[in-house]
């Protein structure tokens, strides 16, 4: 694992052998700035307070073994189910591993990201070839079996966040390529089919084929990369995970794979211990926490004139007839469902959970809780943003006697091939680090910035043009 936050990789590609060679540089930590909270976790040494962060896999403990026998049966036993459901064939690595998840003992490396269409973005895949690095590091460490686990956020309904991908053309610009027909709503990703007409899959197909034609291999990365008729994004993902890191050991769940068991403990958290804080209360002391740290929550429990945060989700039948996700957030006696004036109580709230364990799945602050009762977690591999939230959970952890899992920051990599990089060397062969600060603005040394008169007018012209055409707003509404 490498324990820098930043790396550059060069690569050029050897037509006669069709190898890629690459060249790895450190790049400073905050190219793009950093965050109050990674600052302080980076600058800890590894003490941080609000949760175990780790640079080094040393410096990772083992956890102490929690699930029995036959709770680790079921789930590796659920896992392949939910790949024979899938249509995938077990990869031996993959098979191996599932096999290990049943002994006493043997831990996991956990990351996770939304189903992005054709995986979407880039670090997906960095995050879970780390997570299979990590957990080979970690068999050393602690001389027992290490699983890489990535959990595939199928259960995300934010679709105008995971509907397209952004892909260098043959002129080095930025082309976002997107599905028609989709919009955000409350549906989960992993229920949302994907049409072959109505999605455009055959043009989107051409479209990224244009792209990408001029590189060995295109055909099949399309065939891996492009969703199929009926296919979810979530299905896609899974399937694009299992065919580049599979080999690797890399175990993919879907969260529908492992929904019992998930609902099981999500009730056991809900309904709290007999004695000490409930979940909401818990998560607010950890709120007290980083603030004591002068470190800001990420997501608010009491959002200040708004709602807090999404903690449930019920999975409801919306008016399409599918699945669709209704949050429940602090209110009233306990959590309080959007759209109604009643609350439930914690143990009202724990009982329909265990009892209809299909309609209930996790918001983003309560998952890392279940996740890590579910899975014999020894650390969470995941970006910054992530981070921010993992770190408000500390309290919510002790009293719902799940551990305080160590988080490993996500290695961040940019890629430079050949023509980029000759492109680079045009324009001044500025560092990578000066031209991704410059965030698409870089101007060479000595270059004349002054912008010629006729370019001046014409600015000047379109913003008086779009000033008068805003007049006619209200009347056209």
């Amino acid at each position: 694992m490498n324990s820098e936050i930043g790396t550059e990789m060069s690569t050029e590609m050897n037509p006669e052998t069709n190898t890629l060679r690459a060249r790895v540089e450190a790049l400073p930590a905050d190219v793009f700035g950093l965050s109050e909270i990674a600052r302080a976790a980076l600058s800890s040494g590894g003490r941080f307070a609000p949760l175990p962060f780790a640079l080094d896999p040393k410096g990772i403990e083992r956890p102490e073994e929690r699930l029995g026998h036959e709770e680790r049966k079921v789930l590796s036993r659920m896992l392949r189910e939910g790949y024979s459901s899938a249509g995938l064939e077990l990869q031996s690595p993959v098979d191996a591993n599932l096999n290990a998840l049943e002994q006493p003992g043997v831990t996991c490396v956990v990351t996770g990201q939304q189903p992005g269409f054709t995986a979407a973005p880039l670090y997906s895949l960095y995050k879970a070839v780390q997570a299979c690095r990590l957990a080979s590091e970690l068999e050393g460490v602690f001389g027992e079996r290490c699983v890489p686990v990535f959990w595939n956020h199928a259960d995300d309904h934010d679709i105008a966040e995971v509907h397209h991908s952004w892909l260098l053309n043959r002129n080095l610009d930025l082309q976002k390529v997107a599905l028609p027909g989709l919009s955000s709503g409350r549906i989960p990703v992993g229920e949302l089919s994907l049409d072959s007409e109505r999605q455009s899959l055959g043009a989107i197909r051409a479209q990224l084929r244009g792209i990408v034609e001029e590189h060995a291999g295109a055909d099949v990365a399309l065939d891996l990369f492009v969703p199929k008729d009926g296919e979810t994004l979530a299905r896609a993902f899974t399937r694009v995970l299992d065919g580049l890191v599979g080999a690797y050991g890399l175990v993919v769940c879907e969260p529908a794979w492992i929904r019992t068991l998930l609902s099981s403990e999500l009730g056991r958290i809900v309904s709290g211990p007999s004695k000490g804080p409930h979940l909401v209360d818990a998560l607010r002391t950890g709120e007290r926490e980083l603030e004591a740290l002068g470190l800001p929550p990420a997501i608010g429990v009491d959002a200040e004139g708004g709602q807090g945060a999404a903690l449930i989700y019920r999975h409801v039948n919306g008016p399409t007839g599918r699945p669709e996700r209704v949050a429940l957030r602090a209110g009233g006696e306990g959590l309080q469902q959007d759209g109604e004036s009643s609350s439930w109580t914690w143990a009202e709230l724990g009982s329909h959970i265990v009892n209809a364990p299909l309609e209930w799945s996790a918001g983003a602050l309560v998952r890392p809780l279940v996740q890590d009762a579910v899975f014999p977690t020894a650390a969470y591999v995941g970006g910054f943003g992530e981070l921010a939230y993992h770190a408000q959970l500390g309290a919510a952890r002790d009293s719902s006697s799940v551990p305080r899992t160590a988080f490993v920051p996500r290695v961040s990599l940019t890629l430079v091939d050949e023509e980029t990089r000759y492109a680079l060397t045009r324009a001044g062969d500025p560092s990578l680090a000066e031209a991704l600060r410059a965030k698409g603005e870089f101007e060479p040394a000595g270059d004349d910035a002054s912008e010629p008169a006729v370019i001046r007018e014409l600015t000047a012209f379109g913003a008086n043009t779009r000033e008068a055409l805003l007049e006619f707003r209200t009347a056209m509404e």
